[in-house]
């Protein structure tokens, strides 16, 4: 586990409990609210580090933030890399040039895409289509946190692989042995996860 990573995301009160229905339509006893972090520049600055590392191994010719959250991520490893940076939308614009991305993207360019999180990683899908409908190549998929219900797979399906620097078992046992979730809330969502696999 990455304990650095744990903490920054404790520090950051990105954990909220109680019955939340995900981007994905689960309903889930817990909701990882990553957009909070900018507002934490403590924790986004030990976050971002992090992605920077995985970002540099990865070695694209551009980095896409996922709208909205992986915007300020995306821009935080661009400036620190000089990696030049894109974002690709939900949707293409209904106005003026349609585009599904802002910014320069070459032809065949190798983009990594980087959001917050993936549970079942359908947005993902949804992102890298757009990305390569306007040519780009995309190969990996760098993320904060990965919730373990299917995005793995669901990438590896279109030769995409998916790089976390912690996931939501690693942040809860984390959060249960620092005595900020106790046994039985613990349990219950452990319990959620198994059944949503």
């Amino acid at each position: 586990m990455n304990e650095k990573i744990a903490k920054a995301l404790t520090d950051a009160n990105v954990m909220k409990f109680g019955e939340f229905t995900l981007a994905s339509g689960i309903v889930s006893p817990i909701y990882v609210d990553l957009r909070v972090l900018p507002s934490y520049p403590d924790s986004m600055l030990i976050v971002t580090e992090d992605l920077v590392k995985l970002v540099k191994k990865l070695k694209p010719d551009v980095v896409a933030g996922a709208e909205t959250a992986g915007i300020p991520l995306a821009t935080a490893i661009s400036l620190k890399t000089k990696i030049p940076m894109i974002y690709v939308r939900k949707r293409p614009k209904s106005y003026g040039r349609k585009e599904h991305i802002e910014g320069v993207l070459e032809k065949d360019a190798k983009v990594v895409l980087v959001d917050d999180m993936a549970t079942n990683a359908f947005s993902k899908l949804k992102f890298i289509e757009g990305i390569k409908n306007s040519n780009g190549v995309v190969e990996d998929v760098v993320i904060v946190l990965d919730r373990e219900q299917g995005g793995v797979e669901a990438l590896a399906k279109e030769n995409v692989k998916l790089h976390s620097l912690i996931t939501l078992k690693e942040l809860l046992n984390y959060m249960k042995e620092n005595n900020i979730l106790d046994e039985s809330k613990y349990n219950e969502i452990m319990d959620y996860l198994e059944a949503n696999k």
